[in-house]
């Protein structure tokens, strides 16, 4: 099965907001989606299947990602995007101004690991279950 980029497009375009989360899961889960990550220097998504990858833009900005990593802005971003609060941009924004580089969501082990600029793993939270 290779990736589809017009469901990618649909299933991204219906979640209302990052409260929705759960349900755009399930429906890349569908789709054959193991992992995306999101790039946020650049604002573009890498959806990855079994064995290939595309880039998209999507919904994506580019931001700026500060040299400083904090733990503790990206855990309150996390906070924010959990309760619906933030827009998709206004969470990509503040996880650039918490230093982080790229997140990964990874659809096999249900969780979202935030990468810093050093490369290493800032904060992995898990993804709940739907």
């Amino acid at each position: 099965m290779s990736l589809d980029l017009n469901a990618i497009e649909e299933i991204v375009n219906n979640e209302k907001n990052a409260g929705g989360f759960s349900e755009l899961i399930r429906d890349f889960k569908k789709i054959g989606i193991e992992k995306y990550d999101y790039l946020v220097e650049v604002g573009v998504y890498r959806y990855y299947d079994e064995t290939s990858y595309i880039e998209i833009q999507l919904n994506g900005k580019p931001k700026t990602v500060a040299e400083t990593e904090s733990l503790a802005e990206i855990k309150q971003a996390v906070l924010k995007a959990q309760a619906g609060e933030i827009t998709f941009e206004k969470f990509t924004e503040l996880a650039g101004f918490a230093g982080v580089a790229f997140w990964r969501t990874d659809l096999l082990a249900m969780k979202v690991d935030y990468f810093g600029q050093s490369g290493d793993i800032l904060l992995s939270e898990p993804i709940p279950q739907v």
